[in-house]
């Protein structure tokens, strides 16, 4: 497919019938989500071909509505380098005895390696040791480890091992190291021999950012965001094999631009920061590389929309927030949305954490009352993360109510009257050296 022709027609006829009155519409909303959600963008997988167009068409729907790129950008877009680590072959000799490929796990960044008993660390897990603890430890430490493995863990072994197989990825280039373990009930290593390769590959990710200065507190700064990434396709031999992500999160881009676009006409007083991420379903990584050189203290509040397309169970055109009680943003929402008679909820799934789940969490480590907006009834979403995540199963008009409800309850943030205070910060996990 010649996909440079195929944006720009549809771009044309997304653009022809989307208006810039600054009224939140609907029609509006349902270009977007044509778009967005389309079969031809293969369900947006981070760093695929078809998500340069969802970003290339969010970046033009910026430009349309007037808005800048953000200080130290050169354009809309932020481009940053994820790092993949595969492992592809392994060799290893314990006690001059060959080690059977499926007692053998192995993760790390070391291209090609080759360890005896005097060039890595080696430690026996034993069966009352906790091989969970065992392995974190070695990741954070970094280096090149063996773990002799007793195989009373034969079970969390497995499973690790299937989940090396899969290698690991880091917005950062890591140092060479290795972990290998071996499912054994061998105590000592009087000899040994390991040698390999993984496989190190680079790929192109780009969160999409635009501001629009504010006129008395250019400063200071709140943001709307969402994520335009999502899980791409499937293989399985499916009819419809396109996770095409509607709700999940089409629903929240499409609120972004919107919003930008509603106010294009409206004046601010705090600078007002659009930004839609990538790779959010692979770990949250396009917030994670947004936060390494954000100053957060000029960061007034975030609200990250997430999956507002499906009425809630508070009802059509209702919304509830993650963390409700981790900062007064909500009461600030609140106050400005008494007039409508509308409210934000507080989230009805904490089993769930999903204030940890999105891309708010990158944020709110650093202290920013940085909140999630959803809708999706959780407990009773048999689309989520499925092929039928499409825009018929949708409600559009519940949407773009929510999203007018957005606007109204982002009054006084915009405008500089309400400051909500900072919450605490929650302190990250480490980041492993190795996996």
């Amino acid at each position: 497919m010649n996909y440079k022709a195929y944006y720009s027609a549809l771009l044309l006829g997304a653009f022809s019938c989307i208006s810039f009155a600054g009224d939140i519409s609907i029609s509006s909303i349902e270009k977007d989500m044509q778009f967005l959600a389309s079969d031809e963008l293969k369900g947006r997988l981070a760093g695929s071909t078809e998500i340069s167009i969802a970003e290339d068409y969010i970046a033009t729907q910026f430009k349309q509505a007037g808005l800048q790129p953000l200080d130290g950008l050169t354009s809309f877009k932020q481009e940053f380098a994820l790092h993949r680590y595969t492992p592809m072959q392994i060799n290893v000799l314990l006690n001059s005895k060959q080690i059977a490929q499926q007692h053998i796990a192995f993760a790390g960044s070391t291209n090609n390696f080759n360890f005896d008993e005097k060039n890595i660390s080696t430690k026996v897990v034993s069966k009352t040791d906790n091989l969970r603890s065992v392995i974190t430890q070695a990741n954070v430490k970094g280096g090149n480890t063996l773990l002799l493995v007793n195989s009373a863990h034969t079970e969390l072994f497995k499973r690790y091992q299937n989940h090396f197989t899969q290698g690991s990825q880091s917005i950062e280039q890591r140092k060479p190291a290795t972990l290998v373990m071996i499912l054994t009930d061998t105590l000592n290593v009087e000899d040994l021999t390991v040698n390999g390769s993984i496989l190190h590959q680079q790929e192109k990710l780009t969160n999409i950012i635009a501001v629009k200065p504010g006129s008395r507190k250019p400063e200071e700064f709140v943001i709307f965001s969402a994520h335009h990434d999502h899980i791409g396709t499937t293989a399985n031999g499916e009819e419809d094999g396109i996770y095409n992500g509607a709700n999940d999160d089409a629903s929240g881009v499409s609120a972004v631009l919107n919003l930008a676009r509603h106010y294009q006409y409206i004046e601010n007083e705090r600078s007002i920061m659009y930004v839609t991420f990538t790779a959010e379903e692979s770990g949250l990584l396009g917030s994670s590389y947004f936060i390494k050189d954000i100053d957060a203290h000029s960061i007034i509040a975030m609200l990250n929309i997430e999956m507002i397309g499906k009425p809630s169970e508070f009802g059509p055109g209702t919304f509830w927030m993650t963390g409700y009680e981790r900062s007064n943003l909500a009461q600030i929402l609140n106050k400005n949305l008494n007039s409508t008679k509308q409210q934000v909820f507080a989230d009805p799934y904490p089993k769930y954490k999903l204030f940890y789940r999105s891309d708010n969490a990158s944020l709110a480590q650093l202290g920013v009352p940085a909140h999630s907006l959803s809708s999706t009834q959780m407990t009773n979403d048999h689309d989520y993360h499925q092929v039928s995540d499409e825009l018929a199963t949708l409600d559009l008009q519940q949407m773009t109510d929510i999203i007018n409800s957005i606007a109204t309850a982002s009054t006084s943030l915009i405008n500089g009257k309400d400051t909500p205070n900072r919450i605490e910060k929650v302190k990250p996990r480490e980041n492993g050296l190795i996996f």
